[in-house]
């Protein structure tokens, strides 16, 4: 019922929002007013004329909270103790829906993605003029084992601090769940889950700028994406037109994760230290500083050692 009220409110259906507002216990009121976008929570709030509400008192009030984030006095007589106990820890924590689904129909439907082949390996190694092996063995390590997909959705981490960054800080107080001015604040939010790290995606989405536009750009931007986890403001770099199309492609296929990796690398100068396997620059350079720590490079090397020697048994290109 809250997510059925909030993609009327996103899509301008007023009585049926209102409709299941009613019907609403009073904390998921003060959780869907909270997940809204302020613009939607204050358009909503200027249609109410328009139906005919049974609790407006008790809505008024959960709208003033949201709104002001303090109890409004005086308390109406339609708030039971329990209700003010809810507002009370509201004001103290907020607390937001979980954002199970898309609601805005935006994003790419999930389906059955292909998985990485040899000759998607093959084609990427002849392109860029490394060795089959070395590829796989920058590819492997720098996956961590991941694969690219789980039930149908690619693998992905939100990132509070940069959608904080691309929206210029403004949900920080109303929506502080999303958006966040550093790493080390946003950090405490992810739970290892994909399905939270998607409500994140979900819920940004739902947010809009001043006009009307809503924010899924900017929560696919602040997305990393797919095995090697490639940030979504870098799509431009790594070979794609719009952020739309790079998502649609994440979507697809784990050769399409690859394809931006390689891109990354490309773009990054890269792509020599894969061909003379320089393990350490290439770690260097990619991982930072703290590959030494992770021994990042000496996995690669000990992976590109363990996958030559292997193709080379099957009588594969090394």
């Amino acid at each position: 019922m809250t997510t059925d009220f909030i993609r009327d409110v996103i899509n301008s259906r007023w009585e049926d929002a209102f409709f299941k507002l009613g019907r609403l216990q009073f904390k998921e009121i003060l959780q869907s007013f909270a997940t809204l976008d302020p613009i939607d929570l204050d358009e909503l709030w200027k249609n109410r004329g328009k139906v005919c509400i049974a609790d407006l008192p008790k809505v008024e009030f959960a709208y003033k909270i949201v709104k002001n984030r303090q109890i409004p006095f005086p308390t109406p007589k339609e708030i039971t103790q329990a209700e003010l106990a809810d507002a009370s820890a509201f004001i103290t924590k907020p607390s937001y829906l979980k954002i199970d689904e898309d609601l805005t129909g935006i994003l790419p439907k999930a389906g059955t993605p292909l998985t990485l082949t040899d000759a998607a390996y093959e084609q990427q190694a002849s392109t860029l003029g490394v060795e089959v092996s070395a590829i796989m063995a920058v590819a492997q390590v720098e996956a961590g084992g991941r694969k690219g997909f789980a039930n149908g959705f690619p693998i992905v981490r939100y990132e509070l601090h940069v959608f904080h960054r691309l929206t210029n800080g403004v949900y920080y107080k109303t929506h502080p769940h999303l958006s966040q001015p550093t790493f080390a604040k946003g950090n405490p939010y992810h739970t290892g889950k994909q399905i939270d790290e998607w409500r994140f995606i979900h819920a940004a989405m739902l947010l809009q700028d001043g006009a009307g536009r809503r924010r899924y750009s900017e929560a696919w931007q602040s997305t990393s994406w797919g095995m090697f986890q490639i940030m979504g403001f870098n799509y431009k770099l790594v070979g794609w037109t719009s952020v739309e199309s790079f998502v649609a492609d994440m979507f697809k296929s784990e050769e399409n994760h690859l394809k931006a990796f390689i891109g990354f690398c490309q773009k990054n100068d890269l792509v020599k230290y894969i061909k003379d396997r320089k393990w350490e620059d290439f770690a260097f350079r990619y991982n930072g500083p703290s590959y030494k720590v992770n021994k990042y490079h000496e996995k690669m090397e000990q992976a590109y050692k363990k996958i030559r020697e292997e193709r080379i048994k099957q009588g594969k290109r090394p």
